[in-house]
């Protein structure tokens, strides 16, 4: 029998196939939180990974943002592999190579999730934003193991993900449908497909952004994102962009729903970095119109995550202390 995701051991989460991943999140009534770990950038807390950070203050899902399938890092984990190069030695950054996903996984205790990008075509873009600064990606050269290729999805599967987002600030909808159906066509049903538009487009594609910027998601797309195949959509939530206030989210959460998948609040926008009744203020304003998961970006100080006390204070907003302690609390061996 399934449980409701709130009451999962450790173990019990990681041994749940995607369907049953989905609905132990619906069983849980508004009561699941992601939280984004940034592996393309230093860990907040020395010697302590991001993951690790994640999981230990709250956090039911980890995502691994910039996360490369190709060549995987975990900064704060000690490498596995000799030869750290001298200046990581030199900042006291350990890049945690040799490490796998799945074992990171178990290391956690948490269902993992990966994002992979959907190369732009519109907005006028000719590049795209790889999570480096100084360092982009020309669409048809996905060397970085970024993009969404047949090989990346494969890898993913592979390596024990359980979530897999597309994103991509300049990608169509089209773009993303194609995407979504190529996911589900190799993916099959092995994990969980997320799909939305978390936040605005950005400085890089903002020449054509539209001013309305209700316009970059709308109720439709998300139905639309849902009937292509994606099981979870993320939607910017109430309070984090100019325009999206409850009555519209709440069109976009019900469309969602009626097409048959799970509406996720993101918290984005550089807010992860706000102050904690701020960050409570939106998740239970995002609960009231029936959001059934939150996810908090990585952008807070710097970006890599968000203030491991925010997390916390998020989860305690929409679970209650007890289930929040729980989580912070139960050992991965349970």
């Amino acid at each position: 029998m399934i449980k409701r995701l709130l009451n999962c051991s450790p173990r019990e989460m990681m041994a749940l196939t995607s369907r049953e991943l989905f609905e132990a999140i619906k069983m849980s009534e508004g009561r699941t939180v992601i939280a984004l770990a940034r592996l393309r950038g230093p860990n907040l807390v020395q010697y302590v990974s991001g993951p690790e950070m994640c999981a230990a203050f709250g956090a039911d899902i980890v995502r691994f943002n910039g996360y490369n399938p190709r060549e995987p890092i975990f900064p704060g984990l000690p490498s596995k592999e000799k030869g750290e190069r001298s200046v990581y030695r030199d900042v006291q950054i350990t890049l945690g190579k040799g490490w796998t996903a799945r074992e990171v996984k178990e290391l956690i205790g948490r269902p993992i999730a990966t994002h992979l990008v959907v190369p732009p075509s519109i907005y006028g873009a000719e590049k795209i934003d790889t999570g480096t600064a100084s360092e982009t990606e020309d669409e048809n050269n996905v060397a970085g193991g970024t993009c969404v290729t047949e090989e990346n999805i494969r890898l993913v599967v592979q390596q024990g993900f359980d979530i897999l987002a597309i994103t991509g600030h300049g990608a169509s909808q089209e773009d993303k449908l194609k995407a979504i159906r190529k996911i589900k066509e190799i993916a099959k049903d092995k994990l969980l497909i997320e799909a939305g538009v978390a936040h605005g487009p950005g400085l890089i594609y903002a020449k054509d952004a539209p001013m309305n910027l209700r316009e970059i998601f709308t109720p439709d797309m998300a139905a639309e994102m849902v009937e292509a195949g994606a099981d979870i959509i993320q939607y910017p939530a109430v309070g984090s962009l100019p325009g999206f206030t409850p009555e519209y989210c709440g069109k976009i959460i019900d469309a969602v729903h009626e097409a048959g998948a799970l509406a996720m609040a993101g918290i984005h926008n550089s807010q992860e970095g706000a102050d904690i009744e701020t960050v409570k203020r939106i998740a239970i304003d995002n609960k009231i119109i029936g959001s059934d998961m939150y996810t908090i970006g990585d952008a807070a100080l710097n970006e890599n995550m968000a203030d491991p006390r925010v997390i916390m204070a998020l989860c305690i907003a929409v679970k209650g202390m007890r289930h929040t302690y729980r989580r912070m609390s139960e050992s991965v061996l349970r």
